[in-house]
């Protein structure tokens, strides 16, 4: 048998071979996903005075403040927070319309460079929906704040009454 036959003949029982070893074995999972999964600590914010307001047990639904500070030299944008205590985490603003308070979706937002986006009673909040346990005064809670630049900041916030001292 010439070595050209050979050749022809092997490649493609080769390439099968491979394709079937290939598939006897769990496949990894592609890295983009595995980078998302973790949480990568953002080096150009930091957070302060994060708290929830306690509410009355059973409430539905409880409220965050803190204050994200913008270490950077490029605006940051928060696109999202999540948090394993509550099934849903949003960003809201406190309104007057027509002489009524109301909430709304603020989505997200921009904080300038070396600026601060302070989330505060009567404005923007973090509004946290459907507890998964009982909070009290006290407890702490794990949230993540996403940024645009794929980035995030990891922040425990403690169940108060008011606010911590400064």
């Amino acid at each position: 048998m010439n070595a050209n036959v050979v050749r022809i003949v092997a490649v493609p029982f080769l390439i099968v071979a491979a394709a079937c070893v290939a598939a006897s074995k769990p496949m990894a999972m592609p890295m983009a996903k595995a980078a998302r999964s973790a949480p990568i600590n953002s080096a150009a914010a930091h957070v302060d005075g994060a708290w929830i307001r306690a509410a009355p047990p059973g409430a539905a639904m409880m409220a965050g403040y803190m204050a994200v500070h913008n270490d950077g030299k490029m605006p940051l944008r928060l696109v999202s927070t999540q948090s394993d205590t509550f099934g849903m985490v949003e960003l809201h603003r406190s309104l007057i319309v027509d002489g009524m308070d109301t909430m709304r979706r603020a989505g997200e937002q921009v904080i300038p460079a070396g600026g601060t986006l302070k989330i505060a009673p009567g404005g923007l909040h973090l509004m946290l929906m459907q507890p998964k346990r009982a909070l009290h005064i006290g407890d702490s809670v794990h949230f993540q704040l996403n940024f645009g630049d794929g980035s995030a900041a990891e922040v425990d916030a403690k169940v108060a009454a008011s606010p911590p001292a400064r």
